[in-house]
């Protein structure tokens, strides 16, 4: 019953919407592109967005993973998609926030998009391999100082927040550090587990599993206070490296140009499954708070947070082809 009526809902008042609103409410599958692999931390959470906003919008919701570039392959294809509902990107700060300081030339800009709403704020940690010879940062920090060559760590894609991290762990650490990236996080969990590289930078709720077996360590997380699925884990300003990365955000967003009730009933879809408890068990407990806004505040938001995340990559000096 309750399918149903949310079905009424979503093909309630198609009178006088342009066709693509037409289209967007006769059933067809929404697609929510991710512009990660498969099996990391964005995907996940993607996937459970997408179970929450489908009965709200009384049709399928699909998730389409197009990782690769920073995040850009997946921006570009959305950029370039029809502004008709059934195209959304739920992509990380690093598409809009860090990738125009990043990048000499950017094939797409957020004047393509329509933010939609901001979805939670995330964490990241700094993993380890279990050969490494250390279970915390000061050890760790010990270890790359004697090193006689950079130690090596993993992370999802150059100018990503896993690298921005990375860059300033280095500053405020005073060591040196070479990155190593992966196509997603499948691929450098094997890498760590294997001691391929010693060490990695990525999201929390991936790697709990293999953390809690042992099959990785956790040295630190990003952010204010520990993370309640990893209570012993510090905080990287606890372990006394303050200034070690932004944090950094998940969002929903669409092509520009998306019709006025179009958008409006994405965002109600997404806030009212964003506010879903059922769905969000745990969430915070990863580490991750819910935050949701109106597409104006998102809009500004965004605008200010690249200030913020300019500031820390003028800082690193780090400027990619």
């Amino acid at each position: 019953m309750q399918h149903r009526m949310g079905r009424r809902v979503a093909l309630a008042g198609l009178a006088g919407l342009p066709l693509t609103g037409v289209a967007w409410a006769q059933g067809r599958p929404v697609r929510i592109v991710v512009p990660y692999s498969a099996g990391s931390g964005p995907d996940l959470f993607a996937r459970r967005l997408a179970q929450g906003i489908a009965p709200r919008l009384g049709q399928a919701v699909i998730v389409d993973n197009r990782g690769g570039a920073s995040t850009m392959l997946g921006a570009e294809h959305v950029a370039a998609s029809p502004a008709d509902g059934l195209t959304l990107m739920m992509t990380a700060s690093t598409t809009f926030a860090a990738n125009p300081h990043l990048y000499r030339r950017l094939s797409y800009d957020l004047a393509q998009f329509q933010p939609i709403t901001m979805l939670a704020r995330t964490r990241l940690a700094l993993y380890a391999s279990p050969t490494f010879a250390t279970t915390d940062m000061a050890g760790a920090v010990a270890l790359a100082r004697a090193a006689p060559e950079p130690l090596h760590y993993g992370i999802t894609g150059r100018g990503n927040s896993t690298h921005l991290t990375g860059e300033a762990l280095k500053i405020a650490a005073g060591i040196e550090l070479l990155d190593v990236p992966y196509r997603g996080t499948p691929a450098m969990q094997q890498g760590v587990m294997r001691g391929d590289i010693p060490l990695a930078i990525d999201g929390i709720p991936a790697w709990l599993s293999i953390a809690r077996d042992g099959r990785v360590k956790v040295l630190a997380v990003t952010g204010e206070g520990r993370v309640g699925a990893l209570p012993d884990v510090p905080s990287f300003a606890e372990a006394g490296l303050a200034d070690t990365g932004q944090q950094h955000w998940y969002g929903l967003f669409a092509p520009a140009g998306l019709p006025a009730p179009v958008l409006e009933r994405t965002h109600a879809a997404a806030v009212a499954a964003m506010a879903d408890p059922e769905l969000w068990q745990g969430l915070a407990h990863e580490g991750a708070t819910i935050e949701t806004n109106t597409p104006a505040s998102f809009t500004a938001q965004i605008a200010t947070e690249a200030e913020a995340w300019g500031r820390v990559i003028r800082r690193v000096g780090l400027v990619l082809e």
